[in-house]
Parts: C-alpha cells; structure tokens; sequence
C-alpha cells in the first residue's frame, strides 16, 4: 500500500536575503552558489500533518513495517555537481509559512534565514556557529539559518543525474509518531562542510505547495498490506507465447469512471478460462473466478503526465480471498481531475506477463 499525504506549509531560506520570506513562492530550492566571492546558501523547510498517521498507525490500518519518503519532484536544476548528496532533519522550533516570495512579493512576515516567523530569532546553542539543535538541549545564542535536531538524519545521494528526491525518513517521521520530538517539519539542506567549503553546488528549484501542478511535496508511507487466501477458487495458467494468458483472461470486475478523493475502494480482479470447456449446469462457465499467483502486482500512473505514482513492487501486491483476487484503492490526498491509468504485472513459472489494456478512472472532488 501506498499512503500519500500533501504537505502543510514549506518555504526556503537564503543566506543572502536574512530577513527575506519567500512562503508562498512556487519553488523551493536547496543549494550554495558564489557570487564572485559572494556565498549564497539556500535551504527548505517543509511540514506535514502526522496526526493521520499515527491514527492509522493505531488502528493498525498501517500495520507491519512501514516505511516513510519525503518526496519532491524537480524543476530544474542549475549547475549541479556529478555527486552530491542531500540531507534532511527534523526542524527543533517552531516557524510560520509567511506570504512572501522570492523575486515578487518581497516581505519578512515568516520563516527567514534570520526568524523562524518574521519575528522571533532562531535560537539554538552555539556548536560553531552552526545552527544546530540535539535532542533535548536549549540554548540562547541566535542562529540563523533554523536549527534541527542531529538524531536520525535522512539523506539521499545522486551520482551524474539531477533526479527528483524520495528519501527515507522513516526514523524522523517516527520520533514524531511516537511522540519524543515535536513535529516542527523538515528542514532540507547540503551538509554543513560542503555549504562551508568553496565548492560551488548550484541550485536544486522543487515544486512547493504552491505549485499549480500535480507535484506538490508529498510524504508518502508504505506498506506490505496483502493476504492470500485462495479458499476453494483454482490457480489459473499461463502460456509463454505472448504478452497475456494464451488461455486464460485477466478482467477488472468492478472498476469505475471515477472516485472521489480521499476515499478507499477495493478493486476486484479475476482470472477465468479465455474458452471455458463446455458442460450441462446451473453455474455460467465464463463467471467462474480464478486466483492469480503471488507475484501478482499493480501500477498506477498519471495518464496525462506519463508519470507513475504507485510503481510494480513489494508495497503494490495483488490479494486475494475466497471470491477473487484485489487490491485496495486509496486516493488519500491525490491530485484531483486528473485520470489515472491500470496496470498490472504477473510473473508465472518465471515468465512476467503485462496487462495494460486501457483501464482507466479519473479521481474528482464530488
């Protein structure tokens, strides 16, 4: 399962504009750029709800091991390195969105290199002039720049591609969840000796939460929710000779034009014999239901951007129970009026088999 929550408030902070906010600006932006022999540093922060989650977390909705991702999709890059590496850590005091950008509507109401709200100094013990907090520690020197807690650092590296970030930060998110930090949000940054050294890593540009398109940032949770239990339905078989089932016939029984928003549906697939053998009875051959292996997985992409959002893997299994196979459909947090294609992947006695025929929905508000 895939579980994808939309964040709250995010807003980057430049070294070179102290006072500056820049919350409702469409892009957000890590980086260190010189100016001649100007340094420009340049770092985020983003905050999301975790109320839901460990409600689900509670009511064992979200079972097992999850796993958490900050995700944020790229822009455009300028003058990025062959390597480098991008780090997160969960911000240690408060701080407000504010209403500024960063060319355009110039003010200082919120979260800035120099104030966590237009206002109030960011505050963190001196360690070097760093803007650094650790767990359970206070401090009175300013900082600048915000302060986040050492503890359970999350990273991502990238190695000759400017690429969009999905970065485990399930330690994070469960410090929050289980209450031993406050949620104060993520604060995402180069590591503090490459924004002190005189490398030059050019500028990452991310949609915000202001975007007007589909890649807002997300922090998406998954999970293995699949069971298997067949019940008295038969296996259903394949022939290598093509892309489908020579003599079998994969249908999505149930599947709409469209779903609202936020809301949880469980998707029936069956497997039945293409040419059902011919026999005297009260049952119809062709409605008799078959179960699909194990290896059985969907995808779920954006029809119109060509880009997936559910990908075939561990946290995208095919179920099954006694009636037939499914998995279950939650649009929690998806974008709206936009339509959205089915795939499914099923790998049988070693041989991987593609159903992509033209199954589509759209997700809408009402």
């Amino acid at each position: 399962m895939h579980k994808f929550y939309k964040s709250l408030f995010d807003a980057s902070v430049y070294l070179q504009q102290p006072a500056q906010n820049a919350g409702v600006d469409e892009i957000i932006e890590v980086g260190k750029l010189y100016y001649g022999d100007i340094k420009d540093i340049y770092r985020t922060l983003i905050k999301f709800d975790i109320t839901p989650i460990s409600a689900s977390i509670a009511a064992n909705e979200i079972s097992g091991t999850w796993t958490a991702y900050l995700n944020l999709t790229t822009a455009v890059g300028d003058e990025i390195p062959i390597e480098y590496t991008i780090y997160a850590n969960a911000v240690s005091q408060s701080w407000s969105m504010g209403t500024g950008t960063k060319f355009d509507n110039i003010t200082s109401d919120g979260v800035s290199w120099k104030y966590r709200d237009g206002t109030n100094l960011w505050q963190s013990s001196s360690i070097g002039g760093s803007a650094i907090f650790t767990p359970g520690t206070t401090g009175s020197a300013n900082a600048e720049g915000g302060t986040w807690y050492t503890a359970s650092e999350a990273s991502q590296t990238f190695n000759y591609e400017l690429d969009d970030i999905r970065m485990d930060v399930t330690d994070i998110v469960t410090m929050w969840t289980s209450g031993s930090i406050s949620n104060d949000g993520f604060i995402v940054h180069h590591s503090l000796a490459n924004e002190a050294n005189t490398q030059d890593y050019g500028a990452l540009k991310f949609y915000s939460k202001e975007t007007g398109t589909i890649f807002q940032p997300k922090l998406e949770i998954v999970w293995d929710d699949s069971t298997f239990q067949t019940g008295s339905l038969s296996p259903i078989t394949g022939s290598v000779n093509s892309d489908t089932f020579e003599n079998s016939k994969i249908v999505i029984t149930n599947l709409r034009n469209s779903y609202l928003t936020n809301t949880k549906t469980r998707i029936r697939i069956k497997g039945r014999d293409k040419y059902p053998a011919k026999t005297f009875g009260s049952v119809f051959q062709y409605d008799q239901s078959k179960f699909l292996p194990t290896s059985s997985f969907y995808q779920i992409e954006d029809y119109i951007a060509n880009t997936v959002l559910i990908p075939f893997g561990d946290y995208s299994k095919i179920s099954c129970d006694s009636v037939s196979n499914y998995f279950d459909l939650d649009t929690q947090d998806w974008p709206v009026d936009r339509v959205y294609s089915l795939k499914l992947k099923i790998v049988l006695d070693g041989v991987t088999y593609l159903v992509t025929d033209k199954y589509t929905f759209e997700v809408v508000d009402n």
